[in-house]
């Protein structure tokens, strides 16, 4: 139980201060925060999480509405971002499909208040603190609205997701704010001399249409038509009245202010200029918007950057670009290097600069200072330059490095260190506790000693050797596109038809994970001939090119199509560089790849790392009353006490908070329309008991999580295990990442 005294009341019981006294503390609503304090209760450790504000979830609450983004929304396919901010996005999918932000607050919510070990306070901001004045710190203290309560907080370690990186100011830590020079990391996006200047903050609105006119008068302070027409069109600024909520990410203000300080000035800069941009809409008589109005509008801006600590490492465009490993990688980023003019909607400089990235590791070196304190950073207040965190800053991204933060604490209490004490092998604990729960460490397997499926036997009802042989639409190269296929599959042939007998020539890219707009290493050129009519062709890659994915990148051929099916094999995907909506080809696999064998469930990866990682069943799911089932055997018996199984939720599609009725085309985004067919939705587990017999331990329904987690009551002595998938939400295939037994 978490322990709260009073410590004394004012006169007339005007004002409490109560003490709090848990393990972790957490400071910060928004994705870092939510999901530090869920990754620390879940491993058993008493904590808080304080937030200034009603609601959860940051600038993707409803009180801001900008949509949660990340690596596949900039291209990285097989990116999208799991773990304890995959499970809440699940679980908005399953409980919010259009996508409402005032249900995803609902969501978040939820999942907090569910944790035992969770003490959630809402309204409170952090204002006081005592330290060692070396940067430790005994308690943070805040103001609780509407209660009237002074609450102190006392923790073992506490985690600074404020985004202004406000605890670690308070605690005197050193943090830079505006842009590196050139040579401070040597950088070449960084300007050349050190500036001030920040990323802006931003202010959205949502409109509806009626079936009347609506008329609209523009308040007195709102920016007038004549200085609205002369902003629009500049930098690729643009306003009309097919635009929603996100569309207006470009009005932002505020780079070249004190993003904290004269943060109401900025609020009340970008109200002028909204009101001003809406008044333009409804009034100019450029637009259809005579029935448009106001579903709503925001209040608060949404904020990009401010502090950025010192921290024992720092992440620089070199290690994003370069895609390096570390000895200490946590989690990992995907989003663009994407830069915006610290001048806002007020420069004719482009709104943005999106340069693609693979996907990177980012190290717990990033998450804590390099003095002796009992504080760590999640969000965007971690180590990084100004160009990394063009990257990082992305909320998806945050929200990792949350997970990462809230794991080492836990860690770090339970061994009694500092984070910068901790010796490689205690650090590699933290990286495998952060793999089990579901998170992606560029490079790194889940090996743990103590799982027992490691030492099993493995097989299974059959696994997935033929391929997508079933034609249901059509992929032409008129545009040029890309295919993506797993280096070890190389062998396989694809149904193409061509008018006539042509040369296809293509660019050859590998990568760990494959991306439709940074495509790897460059290996080679290559050609292959085409017949006239229909056929199944290969297509050669260069010899010697290492294991991973293969992506072919072919130049413009108006008599070439590929057959496409509806049904996905993990690892094959076919489109454009300038689209995120996929198509699935028909193909044959080679004979005897066992690309999709048993064995994947064990290898140590829980989603594609260099070839899809999983065990597909055939086709046919259920037929003649058989469901797909794969089994574990153990040399003798074993006492089983907790099961793990990772899904499929199609790791190649985004997975967003909320979005608006309406979005531009420039997004790339494709919104998900139900749950993933690939995702298991029913199964059974019954262990195989000493005797031979077979008991039934778990039964899933109606799932919408990536992971079941099992946890037989007192353990379970079996000598076996036996998975039985009894549905999807719609796949003919049975899949499955990866099973752990502890």
């Amino acid at each position: 139980m978490f322990k709260s005294i009073i410590l004394y009341k004012t006169q007339g019981d005007f004002a409490v201060t109560e003490r709090v006294e848990a393990e972790v503390v957490v400071a910060g609503g928004g994705p870092g925060g939510i999901c530090a304090a869920l990754a620390a209760a879940r491993l058993g450790k008493k904590t808080v999480l304080a937030t200034d504000r009603p609601v959860l979830g940051g600038n993707s609450s409803s009180e801001i509405r900008v949509w949660t983004r990340g690596a596949t929304g900039a291209g990285n396919l097989y990116g999208e971002e799991m773990g304890v901010w995959g499970e809440l996005k699940l679980r908005n999918l399953y409980l919010n499909q259009e996508g409402n932000p005032v249900f995803w607050d609902d969501v978040l919510l939820e999942q907090v208040l569910s944790e035992p070990n969770l003490k959630l306070y809402l309204n409170t901001h952090i204002s006081g603190m005592e330290t060692d004045g070396k940067g430790r710190i005994a308690w943070v203290s805040g103001f609780q609205m509407m209660t009237e309560k002074e609450l102190r907080f006392e923790g073992a370690y506490y985690i600074d997701a404020t985004g202004d990186g406000s605890l670690g100011a308070m605690a005197g830590l050193p943090y830079r704010m505006g842009k590196e020079s050139r040579d401070t990391y040597g950088e070449s996006f960084a300007p050349v001399e050190e500036e001030r200047a920040t990323f802006g903050s931003t202010l959205f609105f949502f409109t509806k249409r009626e079936d009347h006119p609506v008329s609209y008068i523009a308040p007195d302070y709102a920016y007038p038509r004549e200085t609205i027409e002369e902003l629009l069109g500049k930098g690729g600024r643009i306003a009309n009245e097919k635009m929603d909520g996100c569309d207006y990410w470009w009005f932002e203000t505020g780079g070249m202010a004190d993003t904290i300080r004269e943060a109401q000035e900025i609020g009340l800069e970008l109200k002028r200029f909204t009101a001003g941009v809406w008044d333009y809409i409804k009034n100019s008589g450029r637009y259809d918007a005579d029935c448009l109005t106001l579903s709503w509008e925001g209040n608060m801006p949404g904020k990009r950057e401010s502090r950025r600590f010192i921290t024992k490492k720092i992440l620089t465009q070199q290690d994003i670009l370069e895609h390096r490993a570390f000895e200490d990688g946590a989690f990992y980023g995907g989003w663009y290097l994407d830069f915006h003019p610290s001048h806002g909607f007020k420069t004719e400089e482009d709104n943005c600069t999106q340069i693609p990235v693979q996907v990177y590791a980012v190290p717990l070196g990033c998450l804590y200072p390099t003095c002796d304190s009992n504080l760590l950073f999640a969000g965007r207040d971690i180590g990084v330059s100004h160009v990394a965190f063009a990257s990082t800053r992305i909320m998806n991204t945050c929200a990792l490095s949350g997970q990462a933060a809230g794991t080492l604490a836990a860690r770090c209490i339970e061994l009694g260190k500092r984070p910068g004490d901790l010796e490689a092998e205690e650090i590699q604990g933290v990286q495998q506790t952060l793999l089990r729960n579901d998170m992606m460490i560029p490079g790194i397997r889940h090996r743990e000693e103590r799982d027992l499926a490691r030492e099993a036997g493995v097989s299974s009802s059959g696994a997935e050797c033929r391929g997508a042989l079933l034609e249901t639409g059509t992929f032409s190269l008129s545009d040029g596109g890309i295919l993506v296929f797993p280096r070890r599959a190389a062998g396989t042939e694809f149904l193409v038809e061509s008018g006539q007998t042509t040369e296809v020539s293509y660019q050859c890219y590998r990568s760990d994970v494959p991306s439709r707009l940074a495509l790897g290493s460059r290996v080679g050129t290559m050609k292959t001939v085409i017949p006239e009519g229909k056929s199944w062709v290969r297509f050669p890659i260069p010899e010697g090119v290492a294991d991973g994915f293969i992506t072919l990148e072919f130049s413009e051929n108006q008599s070439v199509i590929f057959a496409t099916g509806e049904e996905q094999l993990t690892g094959f995907l076919l489109g454009r560089e300038d689209s995120p909506r996929y198509c699935y080809p028909c193909l044959k696999l080679p004979d005897g790849c066992g690309l999709y064998g048993e064995s994947n469930v064990v290898n140590g990866y829980n989603r594609p790392w260099r070839e899809p990682g999983s065990w597909m069943s055939g086709p046919a799911f259920g037929e003649g009353g058989e469901f797909p089932w794969i089994r574990l055997d153990f040399q003798e018996p074993k006492t089983v006490r907790e099961i793990l199984v990772f899904f499929n939720p199609d790791l190649s599609r985004e997975l967003n908070s909320s979005r608006a009725s309406m979005w531009d085309d420039h997004h790339k985004f494709l919104p998900r329309t139900g749950m993933p067919p690939e995702l298991v939705r029913s199964a059974v587990i019954d262990g195989i008991l000493p005797d031979g017999s077979r008991r039934e331990i778990a039964v899933l329904e109606e799932n919408w999580r990536r992971t079941w987690r099992v946890l037989p009551p007192d353990g379970i002595t079996v000598t076996g295990l036996i998975l039985e998938i009894r549905g999807t939400y719609g796949a003919s295939r049975a899949e499955i990442f990866e099973i752990c037994v502890y």
